[in-house]
């Protein structure tokens, strides 16, 4: 049974504690030692989008990656949840092209894409969107390469019986150390196929995708190419104003950073070789990034910055725009005693 979670941030209106977010932090290393904890580090919960960075290895483990003389940035957006800003879709559309497949192959849906509510803009009147505008877009033409390098099927790509999709599950339950068989799998907003499994072996995950000193040489080749990519080009991860990006671009340690849906979050640190997932248990993406930068501060991991601080105590204004209330996070992170 798990734990009940702990309060990690407060939601102030005025001087005056209005709302309370509770959440679960695993902190793990490459070795499988849980090193910090907050709440629940063995809570169930699904992925989402945390896992793309898993989702895009088969795409270099397969040969796919090579065939198909993939870069770094391309890699990277398979990896990411772009925004769907014009250097995002050029290069999600080359990765089409490369393979021999167009926008229309894409079946992850239609959503309004992230930069115009990073931007704060709305949309143009009768503005409408296609599927390569999709933040999933990229990862969705990591599968479809893979199906075309094996001679698969693409039209039911999403299937979770399709060859890609099992491959797909059998890598995320090597890289975290899970049993393929207590996965859990539902189906994601872009329809396709995610998994749900304790924090502590997201963490690891994560942990072993930087420092893939554990599994056969060609499997720590795919691993060290997806986290290389995002590395590199993490503007590619996100996109402009967003956490990832930003957080990857900042001064201190190297960091991947990839969040996810309902309040989630998984992050790797180079030179700790850790990983860590975080969850805040109401799903309210409110409380997330300000929980974030407090862990990474307390963890040592970044120094108190200008650009973390609009993530680290946001303000809530009304309709008026007028300054209301804050995001306060607030929590001990707790160092685990091994024998």
């Amino acid at each position: 049974m798990n734990k009940i979670p702990t309060i990690v941030a407060k939601v102030f209106r005025g001087q005056g504690p209005e709302s309370y977010h509770c959440g679960s932090v695993a902190v793990v290393d490459s070795e499988g030692r849980l090193r910090y904890k907050i709440g629940d580090p063995y809570l169930l919960t699904f992925m989402r989008s945390t896992s793309k960075p898993f989702q895009a290895i088969p795409v270099v483990e397969s040969g796919a990656a090579r065939k198909f003389d993939f870069s770094s940035k391309e890699l990277a957006i398979m990896a990411g949840s772009h925004s769907g800003e014009p250097e995002h879709i050029d290069t999600v559309r080359s990765i089409l092209d490369k393979i021999g497949l167009s926008e229309k192959d894409l079946q992850c849906g239609v959503h309004v894409p992230h930069r115009y509510t990073v931007m704060e803009v709305t949309p143009e009147p009768g503005r409408t969107f296609t599927p390569i505008e999709h933040n999933c877009s990229g990862k969705h033409a990591g599968m479809l390469a893979t199906a075309v390098f094996k001679n698969l099927s693409t039209g039911d790509y999403l299937s979770p019986e399709h060859p890609v999709q099992q491959l797909i599950r059998k890598t995320i339950s090597e890289i975290c150390h899970y049993p393929e068989e207590n996965l859990v799998v539902a189906i994601d907003g872009c329809s396709a196929p995610n998994f749900s499994l304790p924090l502590y072996n997201m963490a690891l995950g994560f942990a072993r995708l930087i420092t893939p000193n554990a599994v056969p040489k060609e499997q720590a080749k795919a691993y060290s190419a997806i986290s290389r990519a995002m590395m590199e080009h993490p503007e590619m991860v996100a996109g402009t104003k967003r956490f990832d990006t930003i957080l990857a671009q900042s001064q201190g340690e190297p960091i991947i950073s990839k969040a996810g849906a309902e309040a989630t979050l998984c992050m790797a640190f180079t030179e700790k070789h850790m990983g860590t997932a975080i969850k805040i248990s109401d799903g309210n993406p409110r409380a997330l990034y300000p929980v974030a930068v407090e862990f990474l501060y307390k963890m040592g991991v970044r120094m108190r910055q200008e650009q973390l601080d609009v993530f680290h105590h946001p303000v809530i204004k009304n309709w008026r725009g007028l300054d209301v209330g804050r995001i306060e996070p607030g929590f001990e992170l707790e160092e685990v005693a091994h024998e």
